[in-house]
């Protein structure tokens, strides 16, 4: 596995801010270092529909604070 190849949960919380401030997944990919196609999976894997239809940082994770 590539070093650095898990987002952290301050990513999350970037990704969050900044999808709420219309930043593009390129936008934000450059700001965290990561591929643009990192953060469309990391928002289809994590999005919230069924209550706020919105990207939750913590959702799926066990331990999240």
């Amino acid at each position: 596995m590539a070093k650095n190849a898990h987002l952290t949960l301050d990513d999350r919380s970037t990704i969050e801010v900044s999808l709420r401030e219309g930043d593009s997944f390129t936008d934000i990919g450059r700001e965290l270092g990561k591929d643009p196609s990192t953060i469309a999976k990391e928002i289809k894997n994590h999005i919230q529909y069924s209550r706020s239809g919105s990207y939750n940082p913590c959702a799926k994770r066990a331990n999240c604070s």
